[in-house]
């Protein structure tokens, strides 16, 4: 049995907290060969997709105080690279972080070429393409918070006005990465707005500020469209970003209406592992490109997700055996 990781660097992940990395694990522990590559070392020849990948071998590891796991340094050691024809693999995980870039989606094209039949992918690499993380909770709009997507200041200067203070996002972020909070009154908004849109040239998501993100921000962890755990997480002393995870957080009856409601769009287009975040009664985002936390949410609260994760992936009913 073969297991491919399309991710970043292998040098470059921090095997303490990665959920690659717990998925890694729990592929090694069922006895199958890892092998992990990267989105520019994909190609098609004659039509066959193929991926230039070294096959690992991870050292044992565990999980220590907080959400993090204690790793030997070694923590890897990799063979040599060679092609790899991703279609005689059992499972493809993408994994790779946005932003979905050239490189990211030339690499998702590549993988449109794997019979899904044949080798599990996840996600399905036309449903990362279509599933915008910040976007697609427009579809929903009685879920979310007021939001606007836009690169025109004036816009966000009357968001401001009828919501008050604001979180502005850049599309194609992630992990807080240029996430403002805007209030109408600071003196540095005229900057701020420039910043952020490029002088209007780049569209944002801009959402009213959530006074309920003092209980924390919820990660909910969906696979198959079911909601099978959810940590709380909390802003960091100084900043109004979300950091690690602290807690289990109950499943709540609007957790599941959220969940229920998302489900057939998820399975429309192949996303089998989704992170939801949610505060209060709100979603916020859906994260389907390289959902995390399931690492450290094993570590912190004794679960399986990642191994649980694999085992459904492996147990998919049309896949080969």
């Amino acid at each position: 049995m073969k297991i491919v990781f399309v991710a970043d660097p292998l040098e470059s992940l921090d095997p303490s907290i990665d959920t690659t990395v717990g998925l890694m694990h729990a592929a090694q522990d069922r006895g199958a060969e890892v092998w992990i590559t990267e989105a520019r070392r994909l190609e098609a020849v004659n039509g066959r997709p193929r991926a230039l990948a070294r096959q690992v071998r991870l050292a044992p590891s565990k999980p220590v105080s907080g959400h993090r796991w204690s790793v030997p340094e070694p923590w890897f050691d990799a063979g040599a690279p060679q092609h790899l024809r991703l279609d005689d693999a059992d499972a493809v995980f993408i994994r790779t972080e946005p932003p979905v870039d050239e490189t990211y989606t030339n690499a998702l094209l590549v993988l449109d070429l794997v019979d899904p039949t044949r080798t599990a992918m996840v996600n399905d690499p036309r449903g990362i393409r279509v599933c915008s993380e910040h976007v697609m909770p427009l579809s929903f709009p009685d879920l979310i918070p007021p939001t606007a997507l836009t690169a025109d200041p004036a816009t966000i200067r009357g968001f401001l006005t009828e919501h008050g203070d604001a979180v502005v996002k850049p599309v194609d972020g992630f992990a807080g990465h240029g996430v403002l909070r805007l209030s109408r009154h600071d003196p540095n908004l005229a900057s701020l707005l420039e910043i952020s849109t490029d002088n209007g040239a780049r569209a944002v998501l801009v959402q009213r500020y959530l006074r309920e993100v003092g209980a924390g921000n919820k990660r909910v962890f969906v696979v198959g469209g079911e909601p099978v755990g959810a940590v709380h997480r909390y802003p960091a002393a100084g900043d109004f970003r979300i950091g690690n995870p602290t807690a289990e957080a109950p499943i709540t009856v609007r957790d599941k209406e959220i969940c229920a409601r998302l489900a057939p769009h998820l399975e429309r287009y192949g996303i089998r592992l989704a992170g939801l975040d949610v505060i209060g009664p709100y979603l916020i985002e859906v994260n389907v490109t390289s959902v995390g936390a399931l690492r450290k949410a094993d570590a912190l609260l004794g679960w399986t997700l990642c191994a649980d994760l694999l085992d459904s992936v492996l147990a998919t009913p049309n896949r080969r055996r």
